[in-house]
């Protein structure tokens, strides 16, 4: 049938026959009406105009109608439309509705099913709602307008109301891993705290019926008149319209009978994952709801604070073994159902939604009973079940270390640790149900480096650490989602220095990898404080970055430093302890501190400095008289950029500056004095040196007047031991990146790595190449890099000689060892190439075993000096290896190849799936970045393939953001940056948009520093390189 020539609306009155026996409540409903016929005047020419322009009126009408996605509103009252039943045929914005039939129900079945025209049109009914603003021309059923206007409706806001409180969710799900497919049913009990007739909740990806969602008064038992219910896009809510208000203080049960979705491999929600066993394909089901996805598992009020108890069942086909937050309180294997087992698990504790979680796979488990009865599983593979052994190890440590910090057990009585093919990110803290990507949580002592022993477990006691701090306490919102990370992440290294307390942890890991790597991305104006507004739900996913990690890691680490390890762990305590199953913000966490210390500090005075605004201070110290002079001022990587946004602080902190001198160099006594947003001054000794931040424990830079660096540097080459090891590598970061600033010569900062020839530490050796590798980038093109090359060969080569290739010793022992084979690989030094030649050829042709601290370096040159049949090797020995740690290591040595067809052909696997995981496409990406050749292919890539990078990456939160940030990291020209400009306006990032920005602010500076810098650095270089024209 034809679709209609004009449109009516009808508001409670006759309808020319088409709609009768109207009650008295006031509807609003579009009818058909027959077109009469035109109006005949006189004058012919004024007849053709008018008719063609009533004609282009009705084009136009028709136009807006058609082209307008489905947005019915559903009426509910069967006798204010009585006997209106339409077939419609329209094309909805590409996708054809033909003879749908639009019936009306009051929210009960009566007889027959009803059929919604945007349930087939949109698999996961929603509306979208960029058409909304002209909803009274909608093409459909209209009722009372003022659904729209009303800046009350839950539509207008990107958060939900607090009209109704979650009390528990009773949840079934029917996963169905055959056909890819799971089907569900929820209810909701909520507590009406005002009163309301709007019911919210999300949900994302998933078909729902409306005549399946019913409202049930528990108080009464009485079910409520659905008024009309309707779904939105945008903010990804289904809103229910009561007839009546609720009654404040009931309790209400949210029936969602049925929901359908499918199970698809995007690593979000509940999604799909597969890997071999014995040539089989082999599927699991698996969960990553945070921040936003428990609504693309099931219907809820998906927020934080949000908090309720669950109780889950899951249906699975019997071969499987599926797994949620609790113990299993009953297991039926389905007479109705053949082949499936029903599984009821018992009752949570109070938690967000995004800590649910479900495994279905056919897995194996080894496993450890605690003497208070606790149970710890670790999951995997059958193949790679051993391979589960060292995080068991450490994982039962890691519990016990945190109980008796918090004084606190566990309230979930069991926590198993699941290691998937496929996970976006590194782990999921999912209480009772931790995820893990499997390089996080398996060890293969044999195969796995040393930095995969660290990386597991770090990662393993940071989300066993988010069990007391972001499961049992929890943020109320995303912008202060660094109290949960930024807290765990300070754990973490607690309990790993309570495990192992010869690695020397806060210096081997925290101030090199974590701290120096921060403070660049914080150097920019685009950057953010680490508590941040969230004003969209993309804001959302772009917390998820360093800013909230690491330095919320390294402010409270600040905080640690000077309030002391009793009292911060009292102050921990008193916050778990007081907000218990609740929410908190950060100001209450502040609140805990000062009581712990007695308010002898005012912590949320001094932190706020911290945390409300982005950036850091550079502390200069100059001499007047006989004081010091210590003056802050903001440090931005481009010294002439703008401050960005503004800042209710003004861009000034309060400031624990702390110090040794020459004649007080005992780094366990130092002196402090405090920057109260301002200056400060301290006395001056003769004929003396003077450090600031000692152990580097502040998130600050200290540049001093020129004589007083000389001073430094002397005593760097004179005796470094004086120095604690982190201040040596602070010295050599803060003046290269000063130098990078322009706030000093880079002769002064290239002065303080002469005396590195006689270093034999780890720590400052991998700040040394870290802050140098930017130089390297930027002049990798020109002609002074083999003078750079030939500065750090003479640099390394004496101490690649000493410290040898042993593989005995203590952890920082090993990755001294490693930073200088690596390095001196890089560099040309041939004793060092010769060696991992050889090793490669014994490993290629006769099978030896690496010794795993060396294999990444031993796997890269072999394929760097290597032809295509090296490479094949290495590729095919990464898609064959059972330990996923070595299969990194491959991987990373295949993007390190001289040969550009090698490099291009890897580089534009990352689209194929069945080549390279999508979890593993930003490894891929961040290898690529390591060697010149592979950053011009990977920046090539990127902008020659950026809308299909953008479209098909685009929905990880993590991947892109990576991405774009590795590969632009080095952009210096002003052709390329106006390219990428272009590129990032025309078709942002989806999930990325403030990493375009810092890395466009970066090139800015790239480009800026080539001009001043590049000349001084390469006549600096030519007086210290020896033997060079």
């Amino acid at each position: 049938m034809e679709p209609p020539k004009t449109l009516t609306l009808l508001e409670n009155g006759s309808t020319q026959g088409q709609t009768n026996d109207l009650d008295s409540k006031k509807e609003v409903v579009v009818t058909l009406k027959d077109p009469k016929g035109g109006i005949y005047i006189s004058k012919f020419k004024l007849i053709l105009f008018t008719s063609a322009f009533l004609l282009c009126m009705l084009l136009v009408v028709l136009l807006l109608t058609f082209v307008r996605h489905d947005e019915t509103v559903r009426v509910t009252s069967h006798s204010a439309i009585s006997g209106c039943n339409k077939i419609i045929k329209a094309d909805n914005g590409g996708k054809t509705m033909e003879n749908i039939t639009v019936s009306f129900s009051d929210g009960i079945k009566n007889g027959s099913q009803d059929i919604y025209a945007e349930n087939l049109t949109y698999p996961e009914n929603v509306t979208d709602d960029k058409e909304e603003k002209n909803e009274n021309k909608t093409y459909g059923i209209l009722n009372d307008s003022t659904i729209n206007k009303d800046r009350e409706h839950p539509r207008n806001n990107i958060r939900l109301s607090r009209d109704f409180i979650p009390e528990h969710y009773d949840i079934q799900l029917m996963i169905d891993l055959e056909n890819k497919t799971f089907t569900g049913s929820v209810n909701i009990i909520l507590i009406a705290k005002k009163p309301s007739k709007y019911i919210a909740f999300h949900i994302n990806m998933m078909q729902i019926f409306p005549q399946d969602v019913k409202v049930r008064n528990i108080n009464t038992n009485k079910y409520l008149t659905i008024d009309q219910q309707k779904s939105y896009k945008r903010n990804q809510l289904w809103i229910i319209e009561l007839v009546d208000m609720v009654d404040v203080g009931h309790s209400y049960m949210v029936e969602v009978r049925s929901f359908f979705a499918k199970i698809i491999r995007d690593l979000k929600g509940l999604y799909l994952s597969m890997y071999e066993e014995d040539g089989e394909v082999k599927y699991l089901a698996a969960t990553q709801l945070q921040s936003t996805d428990a609504r693309k598992m099931f219907p809820c009020l998906d927020e934080p604070d949000m908090k309720a108890t669950f109780s889950m069942t899951i249906i699975h086909q019997e071969q499987y073994t599926a797994l949620s937050n609790m113990p299993e309180e009953t297991v039926q294997y389905l007479t109705s159902d053949p082949g499936y087992v029903k599984v009821k698990y018992k009752k949570s504790p109070r938690m967000s939604t995004y800590l649910l979680a479900v495994i279905v796979a056919e897995f194996q488990y080894k496993e450890k009973i605690f003497d208070d009865g606790y149970q710890l599983r670790v999951w995997a593979q059958p193949k790679k079940i051993n391979q589960t052994e060292y995080a068991l190890q450490i994982g039962e440590e890691i519990y016990e270390y945190f109980t008796d910090y918090f004084g606190i057990n566990d309230i979930v009585p069991k926590s198993d640790h699941v290691a998937v093919p496929d996970f976006s990110g590194g782990a999921m803290e999912n209480w009772g149900l931790v995820i893990y990507r499997e390089t996080a949580l398996l060890y293969d002592p044999e195969l796995s480096s040393t930095e995969n022993k660290l990386m597991v477990t770090l990662i393993v006691a940071h989300e066993i650490a988010h069990t007391w701090f972001g499961n049992m306490v929890t943020m109320k919102w995303w912008d202060d989602l660094w109290l949960n990370e930024g807290v765990a992440s300070l754990l973490m290294y607690f309990a790993m220095d309570h495990l192992y307390p010869d690695w020397d942890i806060f210096n081997l890991y925290v101030v090199v990898k974590e701290v120096f790597t921060v403070m660049l991305k914080d150097a920019l104006p685009t950057s953010h404080p680490v508590s941040t507004p969230i004003s969209t739900p993309d804001d959302i996913a772009q917390t998820f970055d360093t800013i909230s990690y690491s330095k919320g890691m390294a402010v409270l680490r600040m905080l640690l430093g000077f309030v002391g390890w009793e009292d911060f762990k009292q102050g921990l305590r008193l916050y778990v302890t007081k907000y218990q199953f609740k929410n908190a913000e950060m100001d209450e966490l502040w609140d805990q501190f000062s009581e712990a210390v007695n308010h002898r500090y005012d912590i949320k005075y001094i932190m706020n400095t911290w945390t409300r605004q982005m950036g850091y201070p550079v502390i200069t110290i100059t001499c007047e008289g006989d004081d010091y002079i210590l003056q802050q001022s903001r440090f931005l990587l481009d010294g002439n950029s703008s401050f960005g946004a503004p800042s209710i602080y003004d861009y000034k902190w309060v400031i624990p500056f702390t110090y040794m001198t020459e004649e007080h160099s005992d780094p366990n006594n130092a002196s402090i004095v405090w920057l109260d947003m301002g200056s400060a001054t301290i006395p001056k000794q003769e004929n003396s040196w003077i450090l600031g931040n000692v152990y580097y424990k502040g998130f600050y830079r200290i540049n001093y007047e020129l004589s007083m660096w000389q001073s430094l540097a002397a005593q760097l080459n004179r005796d470094h031991t004086v120095f604690p090891e982190s201040n040596r590598a602070g010295l050599i970061g803060d003046a290269l990146n000063l130098a990078r600033a322009q706030t000093i010569d880079y002769e002064v900062a290239l002065n303080m790595t002469t005396y590195l020839k006689n270093e034999e530490k780890y720590v400052p050796w991998r700040a040394f190449v870290d802050s140098i590798e930017f130089i390297k980038g930027m002049i990798s093109k020109q002609g002074s890099y083999v003078l750079l090359r030939k500065y750090l060969h003479d640099l390394v080569a004496p101490v690649f000689d000493t410290v040898g290739t042993s593989t005995s010793g203590t952890l920082p022992e090993q990755h001294m060892r490693d930073v200088m084979l690596q390095t001196a690989c890089d560099v040309g030094v041939v004793k060092a190439i010769n060696y991992a030649k050889e090793m490669f050829r014994k490993w290629k042709t006769e099978g030896i075993k690496l010794p795993s601290q060396y294999s990444l370096v031993i796997y890269t040159v072999g394929v760097r000096e290597g032809s295509v049949e090296e490479w094949d090797y290495v590729w095919n020995k990464s898609k064959s290896s059972n330990v996923d740690g070595e299969r990194e290591m491959l991987m990373d040595a295949l993007a390190q190849s001289q040969k550009p067809w090698l490099l291009w052909r890897y580089a534009n696997w990352i689209f194929d799936s069945s080549k390279i995981k999508m979890q593993d496409v930003r490894l891929v990406v961040s290898y690529f970045v390591k060697n010149p050749l592979g950053r011009m292919i990977a920046l090539h890539l990127l902008m020659t393939k950026w809308e299909r990078i953008n479209e098909q990456f685009g929905g990880d939160n993590f991947l892109l953001r990576e991405t774009i940030g590795e590969v632009t990291q080095y952009v210096n020209t002003e052709f390329e940056y106006k390219q990428l400009e272009r590129l990032f306006r025309d078709k942002p990032p989806k999930v990325a948009k403030k990493e375009a920005e810092n890395a466009l602010a970066l090139m800015r500076a790239n480009i800026k520093w080539m001009e001043l810098n590049y000349a001084t650095i390469t006549n600096w270089l030519r007086d210290h390189v020896v033997g060079m024209l």
